[in-house]
């Protein structure tokens, strides 16, 4: 019988992130994850793999990111015994159910498999589960970003999505329309609107519609702000999460009991609220 992997509390100072150049930081979830940490402590344990006498994350960046932040000294952490490659292949693994890996991510991993472990594209399949062309799409998706563009990605500069885009146009022009993106603030949508008509137009006008790209984007529909935007929020988080909930079976909702539970609490408080004249 296959032994359980032991969870002990390992220092926090003794934990590597070696593998977290193939996650995207996203400073929402980050800022997210800081008030869970604080309000509730660590509710799972993150995953590291045993290098010689130290530890490497493969699973749980953003708790390892909040608790050195709050200086705190210690995370409960579940250890594995596994190679590199095998550990790479781990972190789409523990992730994909969660949904919590895009499909950036999961081409960076991919990618560092095909080149700089020399697996082939059937090799990492197999390891994955998954079909070779699913392989070769993901490896398309990350070579046709531009080293700068990949680093801004890994960041949380630039999202995933707008990285997609990006990969539409040549390499080399690639930079210099991401940094347009930051410097303007331009949503996914318009990134997308902005790149179709770079395509589009001669190279020698490029340079006018990134110092301008207002010129080309239709107005910004005005933002939601304050309660309306958090009633809006509401709304999706709640549609979310029963949708969720639906596809959860008898065990998964036993064990999230007392989640759901809290959840409630603040629900029931929330429509209180919301009907009260």
């Amino acid at each position: 019988m296959k032994e359980e992997p032991v969870i002990e509390k390992i220092p926090v100072s003794e934990i590597g992130e070696r593998y977290g150049i193939y996650r995207i930081v996203n400073p929402r979830a980050d800022a997210a994850m800081m008030k869970s940490v604080q309000k509730y402590g660590q509710l799972s344990p993150v995953v590291c793999v045993r290098v010689e006498d130290s530890y490497e994350l493969i699973d749980g960046f953003k708790r390892l990111r909040a608790y050195r932040k709050l200086d705190k000294p210690e995370l409960r952490v579940k250890t594995l015994e596994m190679n590199g490659r095998v550990c790479k292949a781990a972190i789409i693994q523990f992730n994909r159910d969660g949904k919590a890996i895009n499909e950036i991510e999961e081409a960076m991993i991919i990618q560092s498999l095909y080149f700089e472990d020399g697996l082939t594209q059937v090799e990492i399949g197999v390891m994955l589960g998954r079909h070779k062309s699913w392989v070769s799409r993901r490896i398309a998706l990350i070579s046709r970003l531009s080293e700068e563009v990949q680093e801004d990605i890994r960041l949380g500069l630039i999202s995933g999505i707008a990285g997609r885009e990006l990969g539409k146009l040549p390499r080399g022009n690639q930079k210099a329309a991401a940094d347009a993106i930051l410097k303007h603030r331009l949503s996914t949508r318009e990134t997308a609107e902005l790149v179709s008509h770079l395509r589009s137009r001669p190279s020698w006008e490029h340079r006018l519609l990134l110092s301008t790209p207002w010129a080309i984007i239709e107005p910004k529909q005005p933002k939601p702000i304050g309660l309306q935007a958090k009633l809006i929020s509401m709304q999706g988080i709640c549609m979310s999460v029963c949708e969720g909930f639906k596809k959860s079976g008898a065990e998964k909702r036993v064990w999230l009991s007392e989640y759901i539970e809290r959840a409630i609490g603040a629900a029931e408080e929330a429509v209180q609220t919301l009907r009260a004249d």
